[in-house]
């Protein structure tokens, strides 16, 4: 069951991007949900990205690991959010995926969102995703260490506009109770953990 093919796949990781009832077959016969591809992708990444919440929410359940890295240190929920992905966003968030993490080349799950509303490409859903990881993250930067603003940014007058203004408002104190919560509480089932106090 956990054989490897060619591009070191195995049969998990095509599942995950298609079939639930396939994903929870594989996982009931041994299928480990932690398997590296080639690229160090797991099937949990393949899930988010084809947003398949179904999928994601059965990995997570059987241990897949929500804040796992590939090649270039980015994790599902940021290959989630580089589509816009809300439900497989909301989904790993509620497992305790970290929203303050940089990949290789310093961007955030936030920041490859704002390059695909930046293109243009964004619809209502991805205008929610990016609302819904701004809560999850309390406070967050558009601008790079350096002080610089991302090309796609300075490109898009409306939506710096728009993140200038999330940005400068000052989250509120449940807001940062939910970050400190998140990241106290580590990798679980948050909405079971923390009943009191719903995290987004």
């Amino acid at each position: 069951v956990n054989a490897l093919d060619g591009y070191n796949r195995t049969a998990l990781h095509y599942a995950a991007e298609k079939d639930e009832g396939c994903v929870e077959l594989l996982l009931e016969y041994g299928a480990q949900p932690n398997a590296l591809d080639g690229n160090k992708d797991t099937p949990l990444h393949w899930a988010a990205f084809k947003d398949n919440p179904e999928c994601v929410r059965a990995l997570l359940e059987s241990g897949a690991c929500p804040n796992v890295r590939d090649y270039n240190n980015d994790t599902p929920l940021s290959w989630a959010a580089m589509k816009g992905n809300l439900e497989s966003v909301r989904v790993l968030l509620e497992y305790g995926a970290q929203v303050h993490v940089t990949n290789l080349k310093g961007q955030t799950p936030i920041s490859r969102l704002v390059a695909l509303l930046a293109r243009g490409l964004g619809t209502e859903q991805e205008e929610e995703c990016l609302e819904l990881l701004c809560r999850a993250a309390g406070r967050f930067e558009i601008r790079r260490a350096d002080g610089t603003l991302p090309r796609e940014l300075s490109k898009d007058p409306q939506l710096l506009a728009r993140l200038t203004s999330l940005v400068a408002q000052p989250p509120s104190l449940r807001a940062l109770a939910r970050c400190a919560v998140r990241n106290s509480l580590g990798v679980q089932y948050l909405p079971s953990a923390v009943k009191q106090l719903p995290l987004p």
